[in-house]
């Protein structure tokens, strides 16, 4: 672990000042423009992990539609060319809105205009120690000179982005800028030397690549930024980009389809999970414990809290007592999955078993001895008829979207385009749904509808992964509001996947594409 502030461009932080965000608000709702994220009421991927948004209000209806050359748009306020793909969501942290990208950035910009305001590249040998770096001289000659020369590169892609932002909303397909040509000529150039100095270590998983290096959405305290990535880079940033600190975990194995478990914070300590879980002091990168869990786990983490102590769990329903790192209650109680478990009133509802089934489990009263065992199950079924199994679409009935809870009730979003409706009480079916949308789901390099639902305001988000959405009222009855469709072709002939999951702030909703971030809302 390093613990540094590394050389930046000093004539972006004097031009943009310093991070204005508004006066912390405890009392404010999430999703509310006064809301400001604190140690204790963190953002990160889904928002607080619960995908609700009670402060916001955005729109229920937007469009960018191919119209020749170009797009024509409807409530699309900015949007910002990317410098790389990824599917991790965006965080908002007062003024700025933040969001990884392929292979390892951290990408920050103005909310209000979406601007670029900076971006801080991760390279793999920058989390080594100090001593590890001393002990090869390669890293000095080579990789610190190549590392420099990223850091120009990304000021030099902020403008040339910037500069095509004005016009993107309705812009046809452009071939990259010259400075995103560079920048990527320079990461491949560190890749090649660290490749050099050891294989093993700086490997690439050929099948991380399918859904990319940058899957972990961020998550901030406000004050902070912490990131991390598919090659088991962790780092922390402050609002205007000055790195706090850097550290490369050890891998311990890689899941089948690769790593996107976004990082948690609990208090002081930053929990990320890369088939073993780790807890660092959010202050310095310190490592203070991990569990070499080594569990096949597809699933994201979540907080819950059993009596006083802080608890962080992997999907699998492996859980580690924050404060010292011990594991507690029975390990892998769900077993390998993707949705992430949701937690509501004392009780975690959670995808466990095989055949799999969706059960609610009552948490533990202490981490101090105690089991998980499920309550009930949950009945989610499909008519003969409806979701037919194909071999071309063989996933239709799987579930990747982590369920949402509201008012009672738990929707499950299903890949092929279907919306389960269940009572959470008793895990008795209230509707289900086929969609009007037509998600992709041939293979899984195509994950279908796998956007986790959202709660903004009245109304329930859900995203399919071809652009298209459908907004409904949340209910025992189905009430659809709205069906939207964001188009962004891919080398202008086919529709590019979208996998993210939105974010929402007062009138706006953040979405992230391959090519951009959208701002959606009113003029």
């Amino acid at each position: 672990m390093r613990t540094f502030a590394p050389i930046v461009v000093l004539a972006s932080i004097f031009v943009l000042g310093p991070a204005v965000a508004a006066a912390p608000a405890p009392s404010a709702p999430l999703g509310s423009p006064e809301f400001l994220p604190t140690p204790e009421r963190p953002v990160g991927w889904r928002g607080d992990g619960t995908g609700r948004y009670p402060g916001a209000t955005p729109p229920t209806s937007w469009e960018r539609k191919l119209n020749g050359n170009g797009y024509t748009t409807k409530n699309v306020l900015w949007a910002t060319p990317l410098p790389n793909t990824s599917i991790a969501s965006p965080i908002v942290v007062g003024s700025r809105v933040f969001v990884t990208s392929d292979f390892a950035d951290l990408v920050c910009l103005d909310k209000q205009t979406g601007r670029l305001l900076w971006i801080r590249s991760n390279s793999d040998f920058e989390g080594q120690t100090d001593e590890e770096r001393k002990a090869e001289p390669a890293y000095g000659e080579k990789l610190a000179p190549l590392a420099a020369q990223l850091e120009q590169a990304n000021a030099e892609v902020v403008e040339a982005l910037n500069a095509l932002q004005a016009d993107a909303p309705a812009a046809a397909v452009r071939p990259p800028a010259p400075a995103l040509l560079k920048k990527r000529a320079i990461e491949k150039q560190i890749q090649d030397e660290q490749q050099a100095i050891d294989k093993k270590k700086y490997k690439r998983y050929w099948a991380q690549g399918v859904y990319g290096y940058s899957g972990p959405t961020p998550t901030s305290d406000g004050r902070r930024v912490f990131a991390c990535f598919a090659s088991n880079v962790v780092a922390c940033y402050d609002l205007d980009g000055r790195r706090r600190w850097i550290t490369l975990g050890t891998s311990v194995g890689w899941p089948e389809k690769g790593n996107f478990v976004s990082p948690l914070l609990c208090g002081n300590r930053l929990v990320v999970q890369a088939n073993e879980m780790r807890g660092y002091d959010a202050d310095t990168g310190k490592l203070l414990w991990a569990n070499r869990a080594d569990i096949e786990t597809n699933g994201g983490l979540f907080r819950l809290q059993a009596g006083d102590e802080a608890v962080a769990a992997m999907q699998s329903g492996f859980f580690t007592r924050v404060r010292d790192g011990k594991a507690v209650w029975n390990a892998e109680a769900f077993g390998n999955g993707t949705p992430t478990p949701i937690v509501e009133g004392g009780v975690i509802y959670a995808w466990a078993g095989r055949p799999r089934l969706f059960n609610a489990f009552r948490i533990a009263a202490s981490t101090e001895g105690g089991k998980l065992e499920p309550a009930y199950s949950f009945k989610i079924e499909w008519a003969d008829d409806e979701l037919p199994i194909t071999e071309k679409r063989k996933f239709d009935r799987e579930i990747n979207a982590s369920p949402l809870f509201a008012d009672g009730l738990i929707y499950h979003l299903i890949v092929g385009g279907g919306l389960v409706v269940s009572d959470a009480a008793s895990g008795e079916m209230v509707y289900r749904k086929l969609l009007p949308m037509k998600p992709r789901t041939e293979y899984w390099g195509w994950g279908g509808a796998s956007a986790s639902p959202a709660l903004a305001g009245k109304y329930i988000y859900l995203m399919d992964n071809q652009g298209g959405s459908v907004v409904i009222e949340p209910g025992k009855v189905y009430k659809e509001v709205a069906v939207n469709r964001l188009e962004e072709l891919r080398d202008g002939k086919e529709q590019v996947q979208c996998l993210s999951t939105p974010v929402f702030d007062g009138t706006r909703m953040y979405y992230r594409m391959p090519g951009y971030l959208y701002c959606i809302g009113t003029p």
